[in-house]
């Protein structure tokens, strides 16, 4: 039985690693790029990650975490016929080359998003799922302030550069992480972003992914490309290795091959420069020790119920913090495994793990007769 509830803070220093630095003229070759970790978000190099510049085919990204929230919410299915109106055949740029009045199910125009980067398959289905462009681009730009991308706002479907009078997508490499966490963490995504190839067409050659790092980087399996003239070569891309997942996302480029070999060296820094570490085992006791009222023990140390790991940059500058909320005191008779408070992993502001915290032992009331033994009550 809980009796209020005591918060303490422990501090465990983390010590900085050495960076060993990035190619400086491949650097120059970007505007603005960042690398993350998945499981939490947390930067672990960046470069002018806040610059505004449109994100060109990133922006596709968007639908593909919409169609799979649609999915979720069974809105729709994977089955569902979607018409090609004559607006969506009329895209340029990347395409598969839809024809007005031709009906495709919303999964094979999916996979020509996200394979061929296929601008005439993101018109069809935003008409096809939300009746028009411009609704798409409402329930869009709101979706993207509920995750926090502050600095986006989306006048595109697709990504292509604007009409004459019509506004060009506007975000940074660091909204494009954290749209790119939030698809990573979605398993139908990640099954269509690590698409190789697809064939569209029966009889028609299969088509290959845009991302060349499928092949190219270990451990990468996603996400998206992107290019016009305005917004320069772009890539996000993520890859997984030993339990550790990192997003990269790199803007700007002047060449297309330079985008994927600066998007692969940050991530192999990144890697190099990131560990997983397991700060408790499992059934671990954690401090303080909670006081214990009528009891055959003055207190007890709640455990964690499973191993407790984090992921964490080895150049963290800042403390690695452990937050326990546990009761203020404890009233038997209380039962082995109940939760009873919370224990919190922390870098800076941002939470890296979370764990209930339990009661080893079962308390039981003291009798009457230990009582008298040990003098708590006067005969």
């Amino acid at each position: 039985m809980k009796a209020g509830l005591s918060i303490v803070l422990f501090v465990c220093a983390l010590a900085p690693a050495a960076y060993a630095g990035l190619n400086e003229q491949r650097l120059a070759e970007c505007r603005s790029a960042v690398c993350i970790l998945a499981d939490s978000g947390l930067p672990v190099w960046e470069l002018n990650s806040e610059e505004i510049r449109p994100p060109a085919s990133m922006v596709k990204l968007m639908m593909m975490l919409m169609v799979c929230e649609g999915i979720q919410e069974e809105k729709w299915t994977l089955d569902i016929p979607i018409t090609v109106s004559p607006h969506a055949e009329s895209m340029g740029g990347s395409q598969v080359y839809l024809k007005a009045g031709e009906v495709w199910t919303l999964g094979e125009l999916v996979a020509a998003l996200c394979v061929a980067s296929a601008n005439d398959a993101a018109m069809a289905i935003a008409e096809g799922l939300w009746e028009s462009k411009e609704n798409y681009l409402e329930a869009m730009n709101e979706r993207a302030q509920e995750l926090g991308m502050t600095h986006s706002t989306f006048h595109s479907v697709h990504g292509l550069p604007p009409d004459k009078g019509q506004k060009e997508d506007q975000t940074c490499a660091s909204d494009m992480a954290i749209l790119a966490r939030k698809c990573t963490q979605e398993p139908l995504i990640m099954e269509w972003v690590g698409l190789k190839e697809f064939t569209f067409r029966e009889g028609q050659a299969a088509k290959s992914n845009t991302n060349r790092l499928l092949w190219d980087l270990d451990g990468c399996d996603g996400l998206k490309t992107g290019f016009t003239r305005a917004a320069g070569w772009c890539l996000s891309v993520t890859a997984e290795r030993e339990g550790i997942r990192l997003i990269g996302v790199v803007m700007g480029c002047k060449t297309s091959s330079g985008r994927f070999k600066l998007a692969a060296e940050i991530m192999e820094e990144g890697f190099r420069e990131t560990e997983r570490v397991r700060l408790l085992a499992k059934g671990a006791p954690v401090d303080p020790e909670v006081p214990v009222q009528n009891c055959t023990v003055p207190g007890a140390r709640l455990t964690v119920p499973e191993e407790v790991w984090v992921t964490i940059p080895k150049t963290a500058k800042t403390d690695l913090k452990m937050l326990t909320e546990t009761p203020a005191l404890l009233r038997p008779p209380v039962e082995a495994g109940e939760t009873l408070g919370n224990l919190r992993i922390a870098l800076g502001d941002t939470v890296l793990a979370q764990t209930p915290l339990t009661l080893a032992e079962p308390l039981r009331p003291a009798t009457l007769r230990w009582k008298l033994l040990h003098s708590v009550v006067k005969p």
